[in-house]
């Protein structure tokens, strides 16, 4: 969040989401020798990209952001979800969309959710994002039960 200098102190929240929401139309529009399922690669890939249009792209919109002051720590939220029931209403586990394995078994059932909530300056290079996205993704899966995930797993 970005406070804007201002008599009411209104703030900016900018957000970035990469949603799917066919899977159907998603496998037809990759082709036949394209696999649906997401590796952690891929999905570093949309996190980073997301991530620093949320926190570096979008805010600049706003203006020079060097000129505003922060309401509170800027925190930015990384967040896997399945959100789309199935026909019998129980949402889907991740594991169906993002191939999981890497991070070894989980020690209690599916999740359709994982998220993770980093404090961190907005602004920085590609390389220092894409290290913290790292560390919080093995941070976040080890919270919600894989507890073998490492860092050199990714």
């Amino acid at each position: 969040m970005l406070a804007l200098p201002s008599p009411t102190e209104s703030t900016v929240v900018a957000c970035a989401e990469v949603m799917v929401e066919d899977t159907t139309t998603w496998a037809a529009a990759l082709g036949a020798d394209w696999e649906t399922q997401l590796d952690l690669e891929e999905v570093q890939a949309v996190l980073l990209d997301a991530w620093e249009t949320a926190a570096e792209l979008l805010p600049a919109i706003v203006g020079n952001l060097s000129t505003l002051r922060w309401a509170a720590p800027p925190t930015t939220e990384l967040r896997l979800t399945c959100e789309q029931s199935a026909p019998n209403g129980a949402l889907p586990t991740l594991d169906t969309f993002i191939d999981l394995e890497p991070f070894g078994p989980i020690d209690r059932g599916g999740r359709s959710t994982l998220a993770i909530t980093v404090t961190a300056a907005p602004a920085m290079d590609r390389t220092e994002r894409h290290d913290l996205l790292r560390q919080a993704l093995v941070r976040m899966a080890r919270e919600f039960g894989y507890v073998d995930a490492e860092v050199e797993l990714l």
